[in-house]
């Protein structure tokens, strides 16, 4: 989809379903901390806004079409204690949770690169379209060391299950068209230039049906999930990799385009 505007997060309404386009093409559309602010705080005020009845989330296209290409690198590098990691853990996930906790239903458009941040964003949605050059991961194995919450890796098993979720970090490699259709996760696979007609489709297609059946379920897979996520600790596990030299090598290694040296440490 071609934006003109400047704004990072661009909105349209047609009819009764919303549109939010993530508006950085020069970046891949990868988030800044503006843009993950904006994101919550439009999410929580759509939960309150009766006229809406669906949400299609997608990425402008600049040279090449992305969805969102992780996250901007600028806070993790400014993160330097416990505090500071789980403050940013913390806007991460109120984030994913206010999209989560929209009654009404959630389309992901996906073009190109969905990685990291992107793709817990279209893992939260409740229906994904993708095009042929859709790629899909978190090779943060391969990039810069650090780790997903307990709740973000129970959010890719209960979507991909654990085999393909342990692939995806282990491999390091992004899923292309072909794979992602394979998983059962995506519901269609369209063009590229078809893509925006898709998921104007699907979403009035979704609008159609009961909103209290559709209300009702994604409410009730996300307490059976809650619930068994809130019987683990994972604090330890993040601080560690974040409190790494690992991770402050990865980092540095990304910003500096060069591989990682890692040492376990």
């Amino acid at each position: 989809m071609k934006i003109e505007e400047s704004a990072e997060i661009v909105r349209r309404r047609r009819g009764n379903v919303e549109w939010i386009i993530f508006n950085r093409p020069q970046a891949l559309n990868a988030m800044s901390p503006g843009m993950e602010a904006t994101l919550t705080e439009i999410f929580q005020a759509l939960a309150d806004d009766s006229s809406v009845k669906a949400l299609v989330l997608t990425g402008a296209t600049g040279s090449r079409p992305a969805f969102m290409a992780g996250a901007d690198f600028g806070a993790l590098e400014d993160a330097k204690t416990t505090e500071e990691f789980l403050e940013l853990e913390g806007h991460s996930e109120s984030l994913i949770q206010a999209l989560e906790a929209l009654t009404f239903p959630t389309v992901a458009a996906i073009a190109g690169p969905c990685v990291g941040g992107g793709a817990l964003i279209a893992a939260a949605c409740d229906v994904r379209l993708i095009s042929r050059s859709a790629r899909f991961g978190f090779p943060i194995a391969r990039t810069v060391g650090n780790c997903l919450s307990a709740l973000n890796y129970q959010r890719l098993v209960d979507l991909f299950g654990t085999a393909v979720t342990k692939e995806m970090v282990f491999s390091a490699r992004l899923l292309d068209a072909t794979a992602l259709m394979a998983s059962g996760a995506f519901r269609e696979l369209v063009e590229e230039d078809a893509l925006e007609a898709a998921a104007e489709r699907v979403a009035g297609h979704l609008v159609q049906l009961a909103p209290l059946t559709l209300w009702a379920t994604k409410t009730t897979l996300r307490r059976l999930r809650d619930a068994q996520v809130a019987k683990v600790e994972d604090e330890d596990v993040l601080l560690r990799c974040y409190h790494s030299a690992d991770f402050r090598e990865g980092v540095a290694a990304f910003q500096q385009k060069r591989p990682p040296v890692w040492q376990g440490l």
